[in-house]
């Protein structure tokens, strides 16, 4: 799963919450969905200031950051989903 930018976060972190749901709680797990969720804030500011300034390569590095946040949660939540 990735994002192309922080408007699509929402239908993400909501697939991602649901699969935690399915686990026993992990307050580690949650805490990096937490921190992802910051990360996306932060480029959602980024995109506001790429979008004023007409320069889009400002929010490329966030973005790859977040995306790659994201596949490393995928691949703990699916560990975590096969060591049930």
């Amino acid at each position: 799963m990735q994002i192309q930018n922080s408007l699509d976060w929402f239908d993400t972190k909501n697939s991602l919450e649901l699969q935690l749901d399915t686990l026993p709680y992990n307050p580690d797990l949650r805490k990096m969905l937490k921190n992802i969720d910051s990360m996306v804030d932060k480029l959602s500011k980024l995109e506001v200031d790429a979008r004023r300034t007409h320069v889009q390569h400002y929010t490329k590095e966030q973005l790859e950051k977040v995306n790659s946040a994201i596949d490393h949660l995928e691949k703990l939540l699916l560990m975590a989903q096969l060591m049930r």
